[in-house]
């Protein structure tokens, strides 16, 4: 029997993270899980994602109002502020009346503050279990009632083993946190499918015909590598003339304005792009004859792994999640974090070698499509909830490894 789980988002737009349960939805089979949805009718985003909902005939959904927009709660580390920004008794109730009727077993909710607080505190009235799903680091933002939340879960899912061992550090237990990949359509990103030109890309930035193309598809933050980035491509300003930077991503102003300052003192003011926020960058990644992400801590990596399905050569850093995405020298390279040199040489190295630029590439959407797909994460899942649920009727667990591979065993 499938289980009946409900995906409780109360965020007040979408983001990364309800896209990663929005691909889950879209991809269970019908003998793994029966999917229902509430989702919160204040979201500036809620039309949007009704039609999101309706393109799944699948998904029984359901809006509330379950809280207005949590700017103010990223900056309290108080509990009650979840509540005073959440959703009313009245939804609450109706919430509830709603996972009972549906007879819900797993409650599956982000890490956002009011997302893990309120999954845990309808797992506790209902007597569902309830999942916090990690995305990102344990940080200021999260506040104590994430903390709460993750602690009265019967599970957390991390997005990497990265996040899933420094959570352990934060003195939560790892027998009820599972390492769960991102995963990525490699069929909607998929190089041969018919997108803008990047002729045309190039020429709508003034960028040369034929001029070599580096990009990074990040927020504006100096974490995220752009300096890295351009500091990399000043340095080889003399050997490579005609190397061109584009860079993806909302404009931050005060962060934009040293990433310029930064691209004048090194000479290449006039060959660093901005694109600004792209909602589909597939076109980019095809123009890009190198996708360059040296971000340090990065949780997962889901931009590099969108790159390496688009059968793009790879540069990025060798900590946070990315190993567990990238063999260096097998489907990308890997370079050691505030490393502009080090980001310089591989620029340098690949620009080179056509032939290795090719090999890489191929090998990055391989690893995509048998590691990082949608069936493979939807699978891990659905075992994932089998457990819990066999846990709360106190039967015997399955085995499963932490992290899955390819064939359903340890990953190496």
């Amino acid at each position: 029997m499938p289980i009946r789980v409900l995906f409780l988002n109360t965020r007040d737009q979408c983001g990364a993270d309800v896209a990663v349960h929005l691909m889950l939805m879209a991809n269970f089979a019908p003998d793994e899980a029966e999917v229902f949805v509430l989702s919160n009718s204040e979201a500036a985003d809620a039309d949007e994602m009704r039609i999101r909902f309706a393109e799944m005939p699948h998904v029984s959904s359901a809006f509330l109002p379950l809280g207005k927009p949590a700017g103010a709660l990223a900056s309290r580390n108080m509990l009650g502020k979840a509540f005073a920004y959440g959703p009313s008794a009245a939804s609450l109730a109706k919430a509830v009346a709603f996972i009972k009727r549906n007879r819900i077993q797993i409650i599956h909710a982000t890490d956002r503050p009011r997302d893990a607080s309120y999954a845990s505190l309808l797992g506790r009235v209902t007597g569902a279990a309830s999942v916090v799903h990690m995305h990102s680091h344990l940080g200021d933002y999260h506040t104590r009632p994430t903390l709460w939340g993750m602690r009265n879960a019967k599970a957390i899912f991390a997005i990497s083993d990265y996040i899933r061992n420094g959570l352990g550090r934060m003195g939560l237990d790892l027998n009820k946190i599972h390492t769960i990949y991102n995963a990525v359509d490699t069929d909607h990103f998929d190089p041969q499918r018919e997108l803008e030109s990047p002729e045309a890309i190039c020429a709508e930035f003034g960028i040369p015909e034929n001029a070599p193309l580096l990009g990074i598809a990040a927020r504006m933050n100096p974490w995220k590598g752009q300096l890295e980035l351009i500091g990399a491509v000043a340095r080889l300003r003399e050997t490579h003339p005609d190397l061109h930077i584009m860079i993806l991503g909302s404009d931050v102003p005060d962060v934009r304005r040293d990433f310029e300052k930064m691209a004048r003192e090194g000479g290449i003011a006039d060959r660093v792009h901005f694109g600004g926020f792209q909602k589909d960058v597939r076109p980019f990644l095809r123009a890009f004859d190198l996708f360059v992400h040296p971000s340090y801590g990065e949780p997962f990596g889901l931009a590099i792994a969108e790159a390496m399905a688009m059968q793009k050569p790879v540069i990025a850093c060798d900590t946070g999640g990315v190993p567990e995405i990238i063999t260096h020298g097998v489907d990308g390279r890997l370079v050691p974090e505030h490393d502009a040199e080090a980001v310089a040489r591989e620029i340098a190295t690949l620009m080179g070698d056509p032939e290795l630029r090719r090999r890489l590439g191929e090998r990055a959407r391989q690893t995509i499509r048998l590691r990082f797909s949608p069936r493979q994460q939807c699978r891990e899942v659905a075992m994932r909830y089998e457990n819990i649920v066999a846990a709360s009727r106190g039967e015997a667990l399955r085995n499963i490894p932490n992290s899955l591979g390819v064939d359903g065993g340890p990953r190496c």
